[in-house]
């Protein structure tokens, strides 16, 4: 394989382990987008107004043909659909990828937030402890299994180790945050990346359709997505698919998958040096930096999403009314609550549309069969385990 092949990322294009990296993905997943390069392109418009014409045909098309059909696929996913068809079969101009990065790292954040509109977090009170379960059982299911996989499939431990966090935490960003606690070489990267995303939204799309199969309550398949599904925003688009409540509940365990992060890497990396029989003064790396490093790696959107659900929780977003005017006799309420989610789900959808666009299904292939099969295998195990348990408790 080419050297350049190696240093690119194949969901993004854009150099691994560099900055853009980092941001690119972040925000897809887990991690601050603060550091984003800016855009060399001259304008953006192209990207964004491609983006805006996929997600506006998708909204219409389910409400219209899909939904009357009762075909089972929301107007999220199918705008990352058309997206994915039009990246793969059509040769886009390059400046549009300018666009769908934009979006993507600077609308998620804000629709993740605005989906916390709604969440009552009494529901921490009755549940909190039974999301918590199934977040550790998610990481812990995911890393032991990719492990088992990795050595029966004769895959590197360092590239099983790298599957397995990111598809127990947050896919690619725990992939790029944990590689060099383990000094994994680029191949590993590259192989363990292009799995992770190529299983997550094949698993978004069996979410969904498994969702509209049999009845599955909110709670169940808002616990279920959240604990197994890769990535933030395909969580979201494959919850709200189902409903609100399944949508906020998902949202919220996958976020507290995100912050999992920070622990991971301390523990990962305490293992690690304690099996290269290395100190921390020796290497630098104690575990007040390796707190300070894992914390830069949770985003604001999580904290935003918190702080969301809290004012709603309280009431405080309040409803806004309009007085009688010569166009109307009566006075008009809006629902700000109802309002921020909308539009929340508007944003996901423009996003989701948006990452589509960025989607090179021949690139991800690359990753190679053992890993993918890895990847695929480790999340088919968690899926069966989170699902016997949702059903025993």
């Amino acid at each position: 394989m080419p050297s350049s092949s190696l240093t690119r990322d194949p969901f993004s294009g854009l150099e691994l382990m560099s900055e853009g990296t980092f941001a690119s993905l972040g925000s897809m997943e887990a991690m601050d987008w603060d550091t984003l390069p800016q855009s060399k392109s001259p304008s953006i418009l192209k990207g964004l107004l491609l983006a805006f014409a996929i997600t506006a045909t998708a909204i219409a098309s389910h409400h219209y043909l899909l939904k009357p059909a009762g075909i089972p696929l929301g107007s999220t996913a199918l705008a990352m659909v058309v997206g994915i068809a039009l990246q793969n079969l059509l040769t886009l101009p390059s400046v549009i990828q300018s666009g769908c990065r934009w979006i993507v790292t600077r609308l998620i954040p804000i629709a993740i937030v605005a989906l916390g509109a709604g969440l009552d977090l009494s529901v921490l009170a009755s549940s909190g402890l039974r999301y918590l379960f199934f977040i550790i059982t998610a990481i812990s299911v995911s890393i032991a299994s990719a492990l088992f996989l990795g050595k029966l499939l004769k895959l590197k431990k360092s590239t099983a180790l790298l599957i397995g966090c990111g598809t127990g935490v947050c896919g690619s960003s725990a992939i790029l945050a944990i590689a060099p606690i383990l000094k994994s070489d680029e191949e590993d990267i590259i192989v363990s990346v292009g799995a992770i995303n190529l299983i997550g939204i094949l698993a978004m799309f069996i979410c969904i359709s498994i969702g509209a199969s049999f009845h599955i309550d909110a709670q169940t398949f808002g616990i279920w997505t959240g604990a197994t599904i890769h990535a933030v925003p395909t969580v979201a688009a494959a919850a709200f698919d189902h409903s609100m409540e399944a949508g906020e509940i998902a949202t919220l365990v996958k976020l507290g998958r995100v912050a999992m992060l920070v622990p991971l890497i301390i523990i990962i990396a305490l293992v690690k040096h304690r099996q290269l029989n290395a100190t921390t003064s020796s290497n630098g790396t104690k575990s007040s930096s390796l707190l300070s490093r894992g914390t830069k790696l949770i985003p604001w959107f999580v904290w935003g999403f918190a702080l969301m659900a809290l004012t709603s929780s309280l009431g405080l977003l309040p409803e806004i009314s309009f007085p009688s005017t010569v166009f109307s006799t009566e006075p008009l309420t809006i629902d700000s609550t109802q309002m921020i989610r909308t539009a929340g789900k508007l944003l996901l959808a423009m996003a989701m549309a948006a990452i589509g666009l960025q989607v090179n299904l021949k690139s991800m292939l690359t990753a190679g069969k053992k890993a993918i099969i890895a990847a695929m295998l480790s999340w088919v195990t968690l899926t069966v385990i989170v699902l016997t348990l949702l059903w025993l408790i």
